[in-house]
């Protein structure tokens, strides 16, 4: 099992870096970037928010890597970085997840040799959304966990009857048949029926929940999914 909270060892995508000769050195997680649209009209002292946006967090990620030659240390080195194209996960050694996106891979700094080792370090600088692992809840009230305004979700049912219309929360599907597995799903963003793409859906917006408890519309029992995330 994980342990998430050891110092000098960090995952990413799963993968432990020390699987690749790598310590943590040190890290640093930084605040959560809010920007406000604010307008004032002329001679008002009440203002009033159009719009905000929550961004990512920025991330250093400071790491020692060993090895016995220079080669192997760079072939290691190059195995880790690409693990961090895209959008990795990456476990911290605060116990938090992180949805990253890697702005700078670092050159390996050459620091010398002890015993038979190589050893090196390198820089990188992230940007990330600060998250715990998937929370699966039966039923349509929720107490959602995590202090992000929104949390994108992923609603499931399984129907017990043919509906000319299904509603599920923001989504309305349409002409279902009973017995199949119906997807709203907020996180990758698709709307499925049967595993298939579902014709005719509309929605006022993707699936989201709020902090606290809430209530999903929906005549059918659903199961929610979501990551507890954190501003």
């Amino acid at each position: 099992m994980k342990d998430f909270n050891t110092p000098y060892t960090a995952f990413i995508n799963g993968h432990n870096v020390l699987d690749f000769g790598a310590l943590v050195e040190s890290y640093s997680v930084g605040g959560t970037p809010v920007t406000n649209s604010i307008f004032l009209g002329r001679n008002r002292t009440t203002p009033r928010l159009l719009a905000n946006t929550v961004g990512m967090r920025p991330i250093t990620l400071n790491l020692f890597f060993t090895a016995r030659t220079q080669h192997r240390l760079a072939l290691n080195k190059s195995h880790l970085d690409g693990l961090l194209v895209g959008l990795p996960e990456i476990n911290l050694p605060d116990g938090f997840l992180y949805r990253c996106s890697i702005s700078s891979i670092g050159d390996l700094q050459i620091l010398g040799v002890e015993g038979n080792q190589v050893i090196a370090k390198c820089a990188y600088k992230l940007t990330g959304i600060r998250h715990d692992p998937l929370s699966i809840v039966a039923g349509n009230t929720i107490n959602a966990q995590g202090t992000m305004p929104r949390m994108d979700c992923r609603l499931i049912c399984m129907t017990t009857q043919a509906r000319e219309t299904l509603p599920m929360g923001p989504v309305t599907f349409v002409n279902v048949p009973a017995g199949v597995a119906v997807v709203a799903d907020g996180i990758d963003g698709i709307l499925t029926v049967d595993g298939e793409h579902a014709a005719g859906a509309t929605f006022l917006h993707l699936p989201y929940l709020v902090p606290g408890e809430q209530t999903i519309t929906c005549p059918e029992a659903l199961t929610i999914e979501y990551y507890p995330t954190y501003i």
